[in-house]
């Protein structure tokens, strides 16, 4: 499997696992554990700029404070 296809089934299960919590399923405190799985089972790095991490600060409106 090739980068861009372990990118795009990364996100795929991301997105399936976003409409689990939007169903209540899971909690929105769930994901970030779901994130890093999805990231080793797809050979991705914790650190990859691909993954559905949220940089901005959302407290601070996005600024740094």
């Amino acid at each position: 499997m090739d980068k861009a296809e372990s990118v795009f089934r990364y996100h795929t299960a991301m997105a399936f696992m976003r409409s689990i919590v939007s169903k209540g399923i899971l909690g929105p405190e769930d994901l970030p554990a779901v994130s890093d799985t999805l990231a080793q089972k797809y050979g991705l790095s914790l650190w990859s700029i691909f993954l559905d991490s949220d940089l901005l600060c959302r407290e601070n409106g996005a600024n740094m404070p």
